[in-house]
């Protein structure tokens, strides 16, 4: 008998310490990793790091909508809340104006016909890289829109659009660098007119590729990089297929009737996020348990097999409320009404 509860007691000791030992490597595993959350509270533009607000040096009346950190160097992109709109970006809280970052010119006449947008920043080794457009008047009711990159400030113009109906011009949503070379998606339409068809094609630096043409009724949705290389979600109406396409290997994966759209790479696993309650690892659906009503997923990153997420509510089509998510567990919450969560970013610490 003694036997019997001596090797009992042995295995419920094995049984708790492996219980232990598991949450601890869990705990480890989380706390080992740096989150950071931007938006906005109370009217001011800020950051969270693992749950600790920092406000953004004169962020009143701005909302920060995207944040990379590299090195240690934390980088926000943030926009105006009311018109004319304007653009900032702070490296470790010091804010500077795009407006006077990538010259634009507003000492004339007419300074509403002058404007920009900047879609998306990257930063790479220490360089910052801001992808956008330009529309500069040429005459009096009319201009020339030109779609560029910068790098550090200095401009690459890679389309020129004019003010005619019938002149061509391309739509782009994101970019990407890879191995130092920027890559940046289009689809590029013959005209203005309803129903014109689009080409796909992308610019790597400066240089224009075509991957379909008008004739294939194509079209990108984003672009990623991975470990295995530049990644496009694609849309085919002919067949009403979506699928990734890998522009290094020139290869398609995954095609299948789910939505592609917004994604992220981790490694070679693709987090699709675009099909608003569950994301798709590898296009397979992966469902799991929120709070109730926080069905949309507004950001989301992956790292090392750990998924960190801002999910929102909303309440008769308005967003009520929004949560942060490390895998399934909830770690950050506001209420729309203070203020937002627009971008999470990870890093291991």
């Amino acid at each position: 008998m003694k036997t019997l509860i001596l090797s009992f007691l042995f295995l419920l000791m094995l049984v708790v310490s492996c219980k232990t030992d598991d949450s601890e490597i869990l705990e480890k595993k989380v706390n080992s990793y740096d989150v950071y959350v931007a938006g906005k509270e109370s009217g001011i533009a800020c950051y969270w790091k693992n749950n600790v607000k920092i406000n953004l040096t004169n962020g009143t009346g701005i909302t920060a909508t995207k944040i990379i950190v590299e090195n240690n160097d934390v980088y926000v992109l943030g926009i105006s809340d009311v018109t004319p709109f304007n653009f900032y970006l702070w490296k470790n809280n010091v804010k500077t104006n795009i407006n006077q970052y990538i010259g634009m010119n507003l000492n004339n006449s007419n300074p509403a016909e002058y404007s920009h947008i900047i879609n998306d920043f990257l930063i790479d080794q220490g360089n910052i890289y801001l992808l956008g457009s330009v529309r500069n008047p040429i005459i009096s009711g009319t201009y020339n829109n030109d779609l560029c990159y910068w790098k550090n400030g200095v401009k690459t113009i890679l389309f020129t659009e004019n003010s005619s109906l019938s002149s061509p011009y391309v739509i782009t949503r994101n970019f990407t660098i890879h191995n130092g070379d920027v890559y940046v998606p289009v689809n590029k339409k013959p005209d203005h007119f309803v129903g014109s068809p689009n080409e796909v094609g992308y610019f790597k630096n400066s240089t224009y590729y075509t991957l379909s043409p008008y004739s294939d009724q194509k079209s990108f949705r984003y672009i990623s990089k991975g470990s295995n290389g530049v990644y496009l979600s694609m849309y085919d109406s002919t067949t009403n297929n979506t699928y990734y396409k890998n522009l290094t290997t020139n290869t398609d994966s995954y095609i299948s009737q789910t939505v592609k759209n917004m994604f992220f790479l981790d490694g070679n696993d693709i987090y699709d996020f675009s099909n608003g309650q569950n994301y798709f690892k590898n296009d397979i659906n992966t469902p799991s348990l929120y709070a109730p009503g926080f069905n949309s997923i507004e950001d989301l990153s992956a790292l090392n097999q750990n998924v960190y997420q801002i999910r929102s509510k909303s309440v008769s089509d308005n967003k009520d409320s929004y949560k942060v998510y490390i895998n399934n567990t909830e770690v950050l919450q506001i209420s729309a009404v203070n203020g937002i969560f627009t971008s999470i970013f990870t890093v291991q610490n």
